[in-house]
């Protein structure tokens, strides 16, 4: 049975505090006009009013860069030296990004497990947060990933006027929230986060018509989106470096010039680069850009459920919301089926 208290919005420097006697927070933080995922040392640093990232917080679990082994003559770094076991929570992790690390989880720890990916996943507890808005690039309703939170969550959070329901998700999740000191939730509270999460599905502009898509994006890989949008696309990758489920790596070696010491690590790639599907002498099977687009939106709407029997686009809307060229994967998806364009702002 779900355990379930209330945070008095005055007591949320206390329970900050409280939670960093044990872990390191990280939480959604103000940069400039936008928000990401920081550091939190003091309770006027979070920003859970926040619509959405710049970055996923799936950083935290397959970072941009990161160090697969160091060596220095025969002696080679453990997993243990890069990756310390550390106790960190992530906290204001809305509904669509929890659904995305259930969709890294079916990649990183499926078939063959990802050592490094899972030690950096069970040093978090994940604090889930429902939205307090809709934004305007938003359609994770029609993916079936929000808004409102149903599991992959150690506790959830979700504000129903200057107060949070706190519930848990997990053992672990319970443990901390009991640790708190807060008064039970009441039936009355229940029933008001139900009441948000119904508002909230009313506020969607955005929508996408998920029936069939992914046997429709096997059926039109000639159809003339693809050149349409490929015209105007910049190849700059930005959709994709923003995108919750994309994880593409490329492995990369740095060596000193005696050749006995060096470094070994991975870092972000993405299939909008040119350079991402060149092969030896110069072949690329992804030369044209319109190629590279189809790419990247079959993979989020259709290719991902081949793979992993999981629909990989979560509705976040980050890649329409950051393309220097207002691309829109929606908007692809309504003409692959032959519907016109809607006016901007309409559902």
């Amino acid at each position: 049975m779900t355990y379930s208290v209330i945070m008095p919005d005055a007591e949320i420097s206390r329970v900050l505090g409280k939670l960093g006697e044990t872990a390191r927070i990280f939480g959604p933080v103000q940069r400039g006009t936008e928000w990401a995922f920081g550091p939190v040392e003091r309770a006027q640093d979070l920003c859970l009013d926040y619509v959405t990232t710049i970055l996923p917080p799936k950083k935290f679990f397959t970072p941009t860069r990161e160090t697969i082994f160091t060596f220095d003559g025969g002696a080679f770094s453990r997993i243990e030296d890069t990756i310390p076991e550390e106790k960190q929570i992530l906290l204001g992790v809305h509904a669509c990004d929890v659904e995305g690390f259930k969709f890294l989880d079916r990649v990183f720890l499926g078939f063959r497990s990802d050592p490094r990916y899972l030690r950096r996943r069970n040093n978090f507890l994940i604090f889930a947060l429902t939205c307090k808005t809709v934004s305007d690039t938003c359609f994770c309703l029609s993916m079936g990933t929000g808004p409102g939170v149903t599991s992959g969550f150690d506790v959830l959070m979700t504000d129903i006027g200057r107060k949070y329901v706190m519930e848990s998700g997990s053992h672990d999740g319970e443990q901390a929230l009991r640790s708190l000191g807060l008064e039970a939730a009441t039936e009355v509270d229940l029933e008001a986060k139900r009441a948000v999460i119904e508002r909230l599905k009313g506020e969607f502009k955005k929508s996408v018509d998920i029936d069939g898509m992914p046997e429709l994006c096997l059926a039109s890989q000639d159809h003339p989106v693809w050149a349409k949008y490929g015209r105007v696309c910049l190849a700059c990758g930005q959709c994709g470096m923003s995108c919750p489920t994309c994880f593409c790596f490329d492995v990369r070696e740095s060596v000193d010039a005696s050749l006995t010491k060096g470094e070994r690590y991975r870092e972000w790639d993405v299939c909008l680069l040119k350079e991402f599907a060149e092969v030896a002498l110069g072949g690329n099977f992804r030369l044209e850009r319109s190629a590279r687009l189809r790419q990247f939106i079959c993979h989020n709407l259709s290719y991902g459920c081949y793979q992993y029997s999981m629909t990989k686009c979560i509705g976040c809307g980050r890649c329409i919301r950051i393309c220097p060229v207002d691309i829109d994967i929606t908007r692809i998806a309504r003409e692959l089926r032959g519907e016109k364009a809607r006016a901007e702002g309409s559902p």
